[in-house]
């Protein structure tokens, strides 16, 4: 075990630039929540080799709204930060602080330096140049994924160091939290970022320790990169799975880690606490919002694939879901909550997920929109053969009028049922009751003629 050397943070000089933030993570307005956002510089070193990257904080303006929780995640290969886009307004609303960390070299070469030459001139991290690096790399064919992933690991292999001292250093007396006592440090990552954050849990988290042995992050949210089952790591691990990350059986980002390998039981043991929730009909990302909800905005992104994606996006809560699940791990490091257990996804014959009479997934975490259908819901597209695809979009199709009064009869039902299912869920703790409100509104404009 190693003792962690904290990153040395200083706040970016105010050059009259714009610092960079993630894409896409420009909403929920920040100004709503009084929220600031600053970026520091973080410095150390990795192997004998220094380094100087960007960390991004978002926290309330006013500390004593401060909840004490940080949710630290690394920036996308692609530039964005899926959980901040996801979780937001989780976030917001329950005054944690956010922290965006540039740990990869890829993600600063490519995209912090490339946002403002002159502004991030100064910041390096060692290791191959990223300029010949292709970020499109066919995922489904198993050599281009095999290629891709075993480059990414090449590139940024400095990423769990300056993980682990950034991470340190968020909870030193100085830094952005120098004002205030933070009282738990939480790692969450998403696809790519989800495989950033296994690996750290992997290699680093018992090895690189704080001053005394304790964690340097305190529990850990990787979600939507199905890799071997954790076990016996000494903090809580909820690890979220949805439908579409793990639709197709044989199907693996990463060669080698085939047949979903990542499922285990839960275990509240003190030195292996986990939960796995696997997401019932719920793709990669979330359509259920504009600009999400295109269709043909993924026909234009996917030209070239012979799938269906109509005739609409999935629009299953899968941000709400992942609100549910964050805040489940939050809550059990910070208060000792123990959260609920959830069935696994059920599995047919033929390996992939079992369906019901409407054409829905069985088992696993369920929607109110699952329990009391309008539509048949898909986590992927599908193949010519009916199959799903591994595309990380989903669909779904309207149930006609005659199956929804063979159903429910009148919209008063449908609403009625709808309700009482959704408070089921919320007491359960599979939907917090602050998103309940917008799935009581969308009930209401299902029209039963």
């Amino acid at each position: 075990m190693d003792t962690v050397t904290p990153a040395v943070l200083r706040q970016s000089p105010d050059d009259g630039s714009a610092a960079f933030a993630p894409y896409g993570t420009h909403v929920p307005s920040l100004d709503t929540y009084d929220y600031v956002e600053e970026e520091w510089i973080a410095t150390g070193e990795e192997d004998g080799h220094s380094y100087a990257t960007t960390v991004l904080v978002r926290r309330p303006r006013d500390w004593a709204r401060f909840s004490g929780t940080v949710i630290a995640e690394p920036l996308h290969v692609h530039g964005i930060a899926p959980i901040w886009i996801y979780t937001g307004p989780y976030i917001l609303r329950s005054g944690h602080a956010w922290v965006e960390i540039t740990a990869q070299k890829t993600t600063l070469d490519l995209h912090v330096k490339a946002s403002n030459a002159q502004r991030y001139e100064s910041l390096h991290i060692e290791g191959p140049d990223s300029a010949d690096f292709d970020m499109n790399a066919n995922l489904g064919n198993r050599e281009a994924s095999k290629f891709f992933f075993s480059e990414l690991r090449r590139r940024n292999r400095a990423a769990s160091t300056i993980l682990a001292q950034v991470g340190a250093a968020l909870r030193s007396p100085e830094g952005p939290f120098a004002d205030t006592e933070v009282g738990q440090v939480v790692l969450a990552g998403h696809s790519q970022t989800g495989w950033v954050t296994t690996t750290y849990v992997d290699s680093a988290h018992d090895v690189q320790r704080l001053a005394g042995g304790a964690p340097v992050y305190d529990g850990f949210f990787p979600s939507g990169f199905p890799l071997a089952p954790f076990h016996d790591v000494d903090v809580p691990v909820v690890q979220v799975m949805s439908d579409g990350d793990v639709s197709v059986p044989t199907y693996s980002f990463v060669p080698g880690h085939e047949g979903r390998q990542y499922r285990r039981d839960d275990s509240d043991k003190p030195g292996d606490r986990f939960r796995l929730y696997e997401l019932a009909g719920i793709p990669h990302m979330g359509t259920r919002q504009a600009p999400y909800n295109d269709v043909s905005l993924w026909k234009a992104t996917f030209p070239d694939d012979d799938v269906t994606f109509g005739p609409k996006m999935n629009s299953l809560p899968h941000f709400e879901l992942f609100n549910m699940g964050l805040h489940h791990l939050v809550e059990w490091v910070a208060n000792g909550t123990v959260p609920p257990r959830a069935d696994r996804l059920e599995v047919g014959e033929d390996g992939y997920f079992a369906l019901d009479e409407h054409g829905n997934t069985k088992g696993g975490v369920r929607s109110v929109q699952l329990d009391v259908p309008h539509s048949a819901y898909r986590a992927n597209p599908t193949n010519p053969d009916g199959t799903p695809s591994y595309l990380t979009i989903g669909s779904e199709k309207p149930f006609d009028p005659p199956k929804l009064r063979e159903l429910y009869g009148s919209s008063s039902t449908y609403v009625e049922r709808f309700d009482s299912r959704l408070d089921e869920l919320v007491a359960g703790g599979w939907l917090l009751a602050e998103d309940a409100d917008d799935m009581r509104s969308e009930a209401r404009q299902i029209e039963i003629p």
